[in-house]
């Protein structure tokens, strides 16, 4: 077996064993020894790889955000995309990956603060997809005068922060990923419909 092909073996080894444990754990309770010991992996070997818990975490987070916002652009179309199609495809992603459906929540709610620029790169392309889907669907819809475009933009990036701000403040926990997916889509459907039904 040629080394490359053993280097690849050994970090997909290496990032199933962490996608587990930072899944179950999040960040802070995660432990390099569980790694080791349910992966059967030796220190040496994963310091081979990952300099420390902060790189084996985000190249976690990393491969978890491109995996998912392949699946979406596979799945979506930008310009005809609903709020409930893009919810219900990346529901169907999470039921398809576990793993990537717990890391994501305990990344988006309860990040490491001393992460948070390296976090901001792992999401970059999926913050930009996202962005370009809501402006797809705004684009489709009748604003409220006075909202322009890029005011209603602004405003959803401000209620991702507000929601993940609120659920860190008032949960012992994080919601259990379904959870966290429909409070999502209740959330962002309130901002776009409102609270009151048509009569």
């Amino acid at each position: 077996m040629k080394q490359e092909e053993k280097n690849r073996i050994s970090r997909e080894r290496i990032l199933s064993a962490a996608f587990a444990e930072f899944g179950a754990h999040g960040y802070l309770g995660a432990s390099i020894n569980t790694v080791c010991a349910n992966g059967r992996i030796s220190k040496g070997l994963l310091y081979h790889y990952y300099a420390d818990k902060d790189t084996l975490y985000l190249a976690c987070v990393n491969q978890c955000f491109q995996e998912l916002t392949a699946y979406l652009s596979g799945h979506l179309d930008v310009e005809t995309v609903t709020l409930d199609q893009y919810f219900d495809v990346r529901l169907g992603f999470f039921r398809e990956h576990p793993l990537h459906q717990r890391l994501f929540c305990g990344t988006v709610a309860d990040p490491p603060a001393h992460l948070k620029q390296q976090l901001s790169d792992c999401r970059r392309e999926f913050d930009a997809l996202n962005e370009a889907m809501f402006t797809a669907i705004l684009k489709k819809e009748r604003l409220a005068e006075g909202v322009s475009l890029q005011d209603a933009i602004w405003q959803f990036r401000l209620l991702g922060d507000f929601f993940n701000t609120y659920l860190k403040a008032n949960s012992q926990e994080i919601p259990q990923p379904e959870e966290y997916d429909r409070l999502c889509r209740q959330t962002l459907h309130t901002m776009l419909y409102g609270l009151i039904g048509q009569r």
